[in-house]
């Protein structure tokens, strides 16, 4: 073995291990974006193949035993086929990314490749029988063959066609994005190039790895931007709840109730101090909560506030819980706020005397769903996604914690003088 193909051969090796804890470190870091970590997982793995079959091919190149016979044609088999499947796997990473930035689908270019990978395979089983790509010599030493440039022509022709889609949706991408994904299709182009004029080097699958690593940087990149954004985000919604949760005229008006039962009913008046109580408790230590809570604990705030609510209006608003599964964490006052806006904007919207509210939990195998159901005002939700409207961005801003702390999601359908319904949905596995 040469210096140039012991260098070769020790990039390769620290490739693939360098692919494998990237992988690893993606792994633990899912939660970010599931979907795209998943394809990127796959993608890096599929690197380390590449890496670690090449390696093999350089290690029992030339040795004419029966175990280097074997090896030397399987692991150069599939080096050629890992290479040919980074190619789709990189437009399924792509057209994710896209997808999700754009809001575009139906990106069916990832398709072509998929094509592109099935034709490289089945060149490769055909050079199994009647070599025309490569072959070995009776030392067992790889060489190419005359048509030896068709797997490089595959790639090149793979790799511009993503290159064209890249370029297409960039404005898509975030800046680092932006320079590790043209500098994963380009370098391997380079790659190719290089490699039909110095033979002998496999430069093309060095050039895959590197870019796949710069993949594993945007993405580290994007996970810290998106901690940075939670964090900020996290800091001004715990401030407007705050605000909102100790509100002083919610304060005086319960105090007003207390101090009233206190004259006519000293045990209700007791019990209602200790329901207040609870809730100053429970909201105080949810304001120093940065990770999501036991929907126990949230469902204990639901209560104390409904029921100080119902102390208050007396017979006009009823409640119904029909709680079936509490085995589930949700961001402090997501539900909360949804009992809130329902009494506030809901049934005293029209000052109704007949009011109701429903609480209900469940499982269904894979998520846990809440449903809080009111008969009140109800309202056109069309008015949700209309930036200068203030008085449903606690919808929005519990809408984005559900995304950020547990993958939920809150869909709210409402229709004017008939009442609303918000429906939580958080998955199983948070």
């Amino acid at each position: 073995m040469t210096t140039l193909q012991y260098v070769h051969f020790s990039i390769e090796i620290w490739g693939a291990l360098f692919c494998l804890i990237s992988a690893v470190s993606i792994y633990i870091t899912r939660h970010f974006d599931r979907k795209g970590a998943y394809k990127l997982i796959i993608l890096l793995l599929g690197a380390m193949m590449l890496m670690i079959s090449d390696s093999l091919a350089w290690i029992f190149r030339g040795n004419p035993s029966q175990a280097g016979y074997f090896l030397v044609r399987i692991s150069n088999f599939c080096a050629f086929f890992f290479g040919f499947l980074i190619m789709p796997l990189v437009a399924d990473y792509v057209s994710h990314i896209i997808s999700i930035r754009s809001g575009i689908t139906g990106l069916y270019w990832k398709y072509i490749e998929w094509v592109l990978f099935i034709i490289g395979s089945v060149v490769l089983i055909i050079n199994v029988f009647r070599p025309f790509i490569y072959t070995f010599d009776e030392r067992n030493t790889y060489f190419r063959l005359a048509y030896g440039m068709i797997p490089g022509a595959i790639a090149f022709v793979g790799i511009v066609i993503t290159l064209g889609v890249v370029i297409e949706y960039i404005s898509y991408m975030n800046n680092f994005e932006k320079v590790a994904i043209i500098m994963f299709l380009v370098l391997p182009n380079i790659a190719v190039i290089i490699q039909t004029l110095r033979y002998g080097i496999a430069f093309t699958n060095l050039a895959l790895v590197f870019s796949s690593l710069l993949l594993f940087v945007s993405y580290e990149f994007n996970y810290m931007k998106y901690n940075v954004d939670k964090e900020k985000m996290m800091a001004e919604e715990r401030i407007r709840l705050i605000n909102q949760q100790v509100q002083p005229h919610f304060i005086f008006n319960t105090l007003s109730v207390i101090r009233h039962l206190c004259k006519k009913a000293p045990d209700e008046a007791a019990e209602a101090i200790n329901e207040f109580s609870g809730y100053l408790r429970n909201c105080t230590d949810f304001f120093n909560e940065t990770e999501c809570i036991p929907a126990e604990r949230e469902l204990d705030l639901v209560k104390h506030y409904i029921y100080l609510e119902q102390k208050r209006f007396g017979k006009s608003i009823e409640v119904e819980y029909d709680i079936e599964d509490e085995d589930f964490d949700i961001p402090p006052f997501a539900i909360q706020t949804s009992v809130e806006n329902a009494i506030k904007h809901g049934l005293r919207a029209q000052n109704k005397t007949d009011g109701r509210i429903k609480v209900s939990t469940r499982f269904d195998g894979n998520q846990h769903i809440i449903v809080i159901e009111d008969n009140g005002a109800g309202f056109d939700t069309s008015i949700l996604d209309d930036p200068g409207f203030k008085n449903h961005v606690g919808i929005k801003n519990t809408t984005e914690r559900l995304r950020l702390m547990c993958k939920g999601t809150m869909d709210v359908s409402s229709e004017p003088g008939k009442g609303t319904k918000v429906t939580i949905k958080i998955p199983k596995e948070q």
